[in-house]
């Protein structure tokens, strides 16, 4: 499938937009042009639907849990007095509960499918970060908010999502899952832009209500137009193919080329939850990617406290932080599209070098450049390793159930990656340094990465229609 022009051409424009407007600005631009390049390289009849699980992803609940909470942090400490452990408490709420529901809500999905769920997701959701507009000084209410949004805003999460791109995609689905899972972090470069630009403007509670109201008038009429939860819901097939003898109806209807004739049947294969939970390979992946989170989340989230233990200034910090996104999202982007092309465990372990290369160099005490090099290593394996769940699932265990599988690995996750900041600020409270909780994660990429290796080979997957 060659590349689309005027979506290369929208690329180039936006990439040399970004170093013309204001530094705040420059990542979210440079973020869009990466989108444009990634979608330029999809089949024509899938880019809307990926186009709007990116937009979904980059203003859903991972992205505000992930990226916004911490702009709004100094504002809200600052009115109501809190300390940083209260504040930073809401992380370990919202952890919990999404832990809890990843193990249900991908159960619905499967049998429901996900479009409504969406919709209505993006609605409560939106409505959940306006009424924070109305906060107040009782940290229990900000607890309850942010642990209500996952479960409102179900129909928003990378489960969901992915569900949908495990549906339209077979040959192209690496690829595929890349591109729509690196809306999360775009959401980071552009929803970081925007908050503090909102909060700057309007203050912390009017940017609660830009973010929510940015949901209601972008994110909700994209999702409306573009996701269905089956190619076959607009007369495609298996990634974006054309049915032979229905390309000339699909080009002069468009998306309403279901309408002229019978639905397509789309092939789901694979095995039920229970089955998969019975197989080793199901819970190999899952320590695995417990192990290789928590060493990701253990650096990831406390990486400016970590880089400036170790005399480097707020500024540089701050650039830093700002490479580690970008990377993340190239990481994300282009990780699905080697696992099309290559062993995917092989993909996923080679992935884990640069990971420990960039925790190695920390533990180290890297500074000034090679504290960038640092960050960069560890965004792209945090951007790439979420695709290298979505696509050993459906190699190992199929689409038949994958958003109840994929919800018990994502569970391992977020499990791992949210709480593992607090051993890391637990052992540099008790020790006065990170260092050896930086060896020990070093240690964890090393095992996670022999545990993917011993996956084995793709299974022969039963099939059945539906």
């Amino acid at each position: 499938m060659p590349f689309d022009k005027r979506l290369i051409v929208v690329a180039v424009i936006l990439l040399g937009v970004a170093f013309t407007v204001p530094p705040l600005f420059r990542g979210a631009m440079i973020a869009l042009a990466i989108v444009a390049a990634v979608l330029a390289a999809l089949p024509q009849g899938t880019r809307g639907l990926v186009f709007a699980t990116m937009v979904g992803l980059a203003t859903g609940v991972a992205s505000i849990n992930l990226f916004a909470i911490g702009i709004f942090q100094g504002p809200i400490t600052k009115e109501f007095g809190w300390s940083q452990t209260q504040y930073a408490v809401v992380t370990l709420v919202g952890t919990i509960v999404t832990v809890i529901s990843s193990l249900y809500i991908g159960r619905l999905f499967d049998r429901q499918g996900v479009r409504r769920w969406a919709l209505l997701g993006i609605v409560l959701f939106a409505l959940a970060l306006i009424s924070l507009y109305w906060l107040t000084p009782n940290p229990l209410h900000f607890y309850a908010v942010f642990a209500l949004m996952p479960l409102i805003g179900a129909g928003t999460s990378s489960v969901a999502y992915s569900r949908v791109i495990a549906a339209w995609f077979d040959r192209r689905r690496g690829q595929a899952f890349g591109a729509a899972l690196a809306g999360i972090g775009i959401g980071g470069a552009v929803l970081s832009s925007v908050s503090q630009y909102l909060i700057s403007t309007v203050g912390w509670r009017g940017a609660y209500v830009g973010l929510g109201v940015l949901t209601l008038v972008l994110t909700l009429p994209i999702v409306f137009w573009k996701l269905r939860d089956s190619p076959s819901d607009v007369g495609l097939g298996l990634d974006g193919d054309v049915p032979q003898g229905r390309a000339a109806a699909v080009g002069q209807a468009g998306t309403d080329a279901a309408s002229s004739g019978p639905a397509m049947v789309v092939e789901r294969f694979g095995y039920d939850a229970r089955e998969s939970r019975r197989q080793w390979r199901f819970w190999q992946m899952f320590i695995a990617f417990l192990l290789l989170s928590f060493g990701i989340g253990g650096v990831l989230i406390p990486l400016v406290p970590i880089l400036r233990a170790r005399g480097i200034t707020p500024e540089q910090a701050a650039a830093v932080q700002g490479a580690l996104g970008l990377a993340l999202i190239v990481g994300r982007a282009f990780a699905g599209f080697l696992m099309d092309r290559f062993f995917a465990p092989l993909v996923a372990a080679a992935i884990l070098v640069f990971p420990l290369i960039g925790v190695t160099l920390l533990a180290l005490d890297a500074t000034g450049t090679t504290a960038l090099i640092a960050a960069v290593c560890i965004g792209l394996a945090a951007g790439a390793e979420l695709d290298v769940i979505a696509v050993l699932i459906t190699r190992y265990f199929g689409n038949f159930a994958y958003g109840e599988n994929y919800g018990w690995q994502y569970a391992a996750w977020t499990f791992g990656s949210g709480t593992a900041v607090i051993v890391t600020n637990s052992v540099f409270d008790s020790l006065g340094t990170h260092t050896p909780a930086l060896w020990v994660y070093v240690g964890m990429f090393v095992l996670s990465g022999l545990m993917l290796l011993r996956l084995g080979r793709y299974p022969e997957l039963p099939r059945a229609t539906g």
